[in-house]
């Protein structure tokens, strides 16, 4: 059987959860989406490229 769940769903269920369970959780992430490490070591790499943008004149769209 399948159950399609929604984001919300999804959202409302980790609110359900122990920290230690988030934890685990996060720890797996990756593998369950299929992000392999060697594209997470280049996403990684790059994050200096936009430390430009780590100053107070850009810090009102911090929370967009």
């Amino acid at each position: 059987m399948y159950v399609k769940l929604s984001l919300k769903d999804i959202e409302d269920a980790l609110e359900q959860f122990y920290q230690h369970e988030k934890q685990l959780l996060l720890s797996k992430l990756l593998s369950h989406l299929k992000i392999s490490k060697e594209d997470i070591a280049l996403l990684k790499a790059a994050e200096t490229s936009f430390d430009f943008w780590d100053n107070p004149e850009d810090s009102i769209y911090d929370n967009l």
